[in-house]
């Protein structure tokens, strides 16, 4: 088998045919850790925007309007949805095997 041309790194066949994980442990953890992140900041963000901005206030001693604090909640739900979103198509499309059934015959 030929080198990556992306990362120059040997492709590995794991048991049953399918790519073996690549990387060493720090990188394996991170990508199992790495949907705490993102779900937790949704899970523990501030649900009223008065909450928000007293959050603001709070860590960094700046004030803002209720209509900014709505705003900025709006944006870090998106973000957060996004980046969860960014991370379900990297897992579906390093498991073939596995995932939502899309595209296979029955």
């Amino acid at each position: 088998m030929g080198n990556c041309p992306l990362c120059n790194l040997e492709s590995a066949v794991g048991p049953g045919g399918g790519v073996a994980p690549s990387g060493g442990f720090v990188v394996r953890a991170w990508r199992k850790i790495s949907w705490v992140f993102p779900a937790g900041f949704l899970v523990l963000m501030p649900k009223c925007p008065l909450c928000v901005a007293m959050y603001v206030a709070m860590f960094s001693g700046v004030g803002i309007s209720v209509s900014t604090a709505r705003w900025l909640q709006g944006v870090m739900v998106g973000l957060c949805l996004v980046s969860m979103g960014y991370l379900a198509l990297k897992w579906r499309r390093r498991s073939p095997g596995h995932g939502w059934g899309l595209g296979r015959g029955i």
